[in-house]
């Protein structure tokens, strides 16, 4: 059986495509649920998931923001077809809207979404500062764009090789910081789970300040002692997600 590769992940094709979707849910279920729990989500929040995998985020946010649509979109139709099959019901109800489109390019009018969220997939993005303003375009005023990643850089250096030929990039927080700046936020809040020492460094950042604080956070889904390691692979020993404003 071939491997995997960061192409697989970036856009799932086919059979194997289906299959690596829910190999994925699995994997990014923890990150997923406690990067949800740094993030207020309102019933009556419009809602797009970027990148929406096999719609799972989707199902979780939408039972969140019930009184209102929620949207989401990827570049690969087994992604688009299978999110679509996981929230069959609030589609065929038009309560959960799904297209296939780019990041570059979104169908949707200037100042549409209360919430942007980007789950384990900003690694695949090209054009990246580009790709962040077209999210401000469509992101309300006081809206929210949150990123999700299961790894702050990485710590494998043939890993990282290896990913970035193969359009995969595994940004740092202070990476995605500047990038972030550099398409026009101005308020940027990083939550960084501490794997090891259940710790939580909550970083508020502006274009002229930054301010720090450092939290208890015990979250019982996160297995990491547990986790495998080998020369090819060392698990991320922290998490991070970012909620990023115009």
């Amino acid at each position: 059986m071939m491997e995997n590769t960061f192409y697989d992940y970036g856009k799932p094709q086919g059979k194997k495509g289906e299959d690596l979707l829910d190999l994925m849910d699995e994997g990014h279920t923890p990150v997923s649920l406690w990067a949800l729990t740094n993030l207020e989500v309102k019933d009556d929040n419009v809602v797009l998931d970027i990148g929406c995998g096999s719609g799972l985020n989707i199902k979780r946010l939408h039972e969140k923001s019930s009184n209102e649509k929620t949207y989401g979109v990827d570049h690969s139709d087994v992604s688009v077809k299978k999110s679509i099959m996981m929230n069959q019901k609030e589609v065929d109800e038009g309560n959960v809207v799904i297209k296939q489109a780019n990041v570059l390019d979104m169908p949707f009018e200037d100042e549409t979404f209360d919430i942007i969220t980007g789950f384990e997939t900003v690694y695949f993005w090209p054009d990246i500062v580009n790709a962040f303003r077209e999210v401000k375009r469509i992101l309300k005023n006081d809206g929210k764009f949150f990123l999700v990643l299961e790894a702050n850089g990485c710590a494998n250096d043939q890993t990282s090789q290896t990913a970035n030929s193969q359009g995969c990039y595994f940004y740092t927080d202070e990476e995605l910081k500047q990038l972030l700046l550099d398409a026009g936020y101005t308020q940027i809040t990083f939550f960084l789970r501490d794997r090891i020492n259940n710790k939580k460094i909550i970083r508020k950042v502006t274009p002229t300040d930054c301010s720090e604080d450092v939290v208890e956070d015990i979250f019982e889904m996160d297995k990491y002692a547990e986790e495998e390691q080998s020369e090819d692979y060392t698990p991320s020993k922290e998490w991070m997600c970012i909620i990023a404003q115009k």
